[in-house]
């Protein structure tokens, strides 16, 4: 059995492990994903909404421990690590009413036409997400997802595994069986995901990586979302207040572990 370490970045000690799992399992667990589809979106947004909405009181019950966790696992300071924490509970009521609004039919008129647009599941969806937020990226995927009726496969960062596995194992206490399922590894279960039978593919990372999913998914012309990296200039104008610009570009460059 292959495992992964979580290690600790500021003294080097193994914080605990995960199984990695077989790129040869990936598509059996998009399989497993699909089949509790159908049923996931049956439930209508509603009841979705509903189901969804008792994870807010376990996210603030745990959220010291999932501070704690952050800033062992990621490196980031434990302040931070707390508005994290703090933010999956307390916003969620909130960012539920959000996606409830925004899922509602679009009723378009024109020359005495009428048309209503309905914003069906797509079905399955395989989200990869990053080490700089280990939590809230995943949830940043993961919600808007299943609220729209889809079931996620979710791959964390392999420098954060513990972390995904905590936000996880949070939904899965009131989710039905396999409508979030967690996969670890590293680039190779990262591609499988990809080159799976999923219907669209979230990720957040490197442009280098974003080209090769891009590329992949036009194939089966698989739905994209991407969020991709890279440093950008920063002008200051002339009459620009040079201190404010200074620890603006100081705090943006830096902070969060850079």
């Amino acid at each position: 059995m292959n495992v992964l370490s979580s290690l600790n970045p500021a003294t080097g000690d193994v914080l605990g492990e995960v199984v990695v799992t077989h790129t040869d399992k990936i598509q059996d667990s998009v399989d497993r994903a699909r089949d509790a589809q159908l049923g996931w979106s049956a439930l209508g947004l509603r009841g979705r909404a509903d189901l969804l909405g008792q994870v807010a009181a376990i996210f603030s019950e745990r959220e010291q421990t999932h501070a704690r966790l952050m800033t062992q696992e990621q490196g980031k300071p434990l302040k931070e690590s707390r508005a994290e924490a703090h933010g999956l509970g307390a916003r969620l009521e909130e960012e539920i009413t959000e996606i409830v609004d925004a899922l509602q039919p679009d009723i378009l008129e024109h020359g005495g036409n009428r048309s209503t647009i309905y914003h069906d599941p797509l079905g399955v969806v395989g989200a990869i997400t990053p080490w700089n937020f280990p939590m809230s990226m995943p949830n940043w995927m993961v919600l808007p997802s299943l609220m729209a009726g889809n079931t996620v496969v979710l791959k964390p960062s392999e420098e954060t595994p513990l972390c995904g596995q905590a936000y996880a194992d949070v939904l899965n206490e009131v989710l039905p069986k396999d409508v979030l399922i967690v996969v670890h590894g590293a680039d190779d279960q990262g591609k499988a995901l990809v080159h799976s039978d999923v219907d669209m593919i979230a990720f957040t990372g490197s442009r280098e990586v974003g080209k090769h999913i891009m590329r992949e998914a036009s194939g089966t012309l698989k739905r994209v979302v991407l969020e991709l990296g890279g440093k950008d200039p920063m002008i200051v104008l002339e009459d620009a207040d040079v201190e404010s610009a200074a620890k603006f570009a100081a705090l943006n460059s830096f902070r969060n572990c850079g």
